[in-house]
């Protein structure tokens, strides 16, 4: 939630980063600041800016990095001058709204929905969320402290998909905007949370033979059949495995493909590459398989992705 029109200057503008100091003025930490260490690489983030009643949803980047706390400083840190240490965490891949969306709307149209939302998971207690937006004064408005807050699905789904079918002065073109706005951010969420999922099901260690690798730095969870190519199988944990970033690359680029028995099978046209022979030993080895096992159907479609046979 980016309230000033400079937000930092340079590399620590907006759509660059998110960064906050990692105290207040008077040396107390701020929740909403501390959220920041808790971004991952490949987070989703929903930018919410403006004031007041010029604030709009204007579009989201993707998290390139973890975050982390810097003795860097911003060149215009603006009210946030007083601190000599930050929290950042750098962005990539900014997406504007063909249409913003005006927050005044989304408080009005969809107040029931955000309310309820806020009742589940604004009180207080150990699943509390940090939320941007408070009732008060009996209304809905921006928390001024909220800086970064939490987003799901759930959340996502009332603000950027809202039901305006019964409101005669929005035109098709803005009923088509507003739903292709949501399917942009739901599937940025669902494949964070098909990730975890995978990793979890694979004890967070990369399911390559003898691979040790069981930092989260350096796993992913990724589709065996990609996200476009079976609707059926997007989320399902079968259809996932859990892989280090070079085990990942080499399976993504068809290096390698996993059997029906979920053994590795090298693909002999890619010989010549180094990655092939790093890896060549373990042709025919069995992978590290979790409680959910691959689906045979997501294992078919990278066969046929990547152009092998099994006879």
């Amino acid at each position: 939630m980016a309230r000033d029109e400079v937000h930092g200057g340079g590399e620590w503008s907006f759509t660059k980063c998110l960064f906050s100091p990692t105290r207040t003025v008077d040396n107390k930490r701020w929740p909403f600041w501390n959220k920041i260490l808790d971004v991952r690489k490949g987070d989703l983030i929903l930018h919410l800016r403006g004031n007041t009643h010029h604030a709009f949803f204007v579009g989201y980047s993707i998290a390139s990095a973890d975050g982390y706390e810097t003795d860097l400083r911003p060149p215009d840190p603006g009210d946030w001058s007083f601190s000599q240490r930050f929290y950042r965490a750098d962005l990539e891949s900014f997406i504007p709204f063909q249409m913003p969306l005006k927050l005044d709307d989304v408080f009005v149209n969809c107040r029931r929905q955000l309310e309820d939302y806020l009742e589940r998971n604004g009180d207080k207690g150990s699943k509390r969320k940090n939320l941007f937006y408070v009732h008060q004064s009996g209304r809905l408005q921006c928390f001024n402290g909220g800086y970064l807050s939490d987003l799901d699905s759930g959340l996502a789904k009332i603000l950027l998909n809202e039901d305006i079918a019964d409101r005669p002065d929005q035109s098709v073109i803005q009923n088509v905007t507003t739903s292709t706005r949501f399917i942009e951010v739901e599937a940025r969420i669902g494949q964070k949370e098909f990730s975890d999922n995978v990793k979890k099901n694979y004890n967070d260690r990369c399911c390559f033979p003898d691979c040790s690798i069981s930092d989260e730095r350096f796993l992913i969870g990724s589709h065996i059949a990609r996200w476009g190519d079976n609707e059926e199988l997007r989320g399902n944990v079968s259809n996932g495995l859990c892989l280090c970033v070079f085990h990942d690359k080499a399976f993504e680029v068809g290096l390698f493909a996993i059997d029906a028995t979920h053994r590795v099978f090298l693909n002999k046209k890619h010989a010549d590459w180094s990655a092939y022979r790093a890896i060549a030993v373990f042709d025919g080895r069995p992978i590290k398989t979790g409680h959910v096992v691959p689906s045979q159907r997501a294992l078919a479609e990278h066969w046929n992705r990547i152009k092998i046979r099994f006879t």
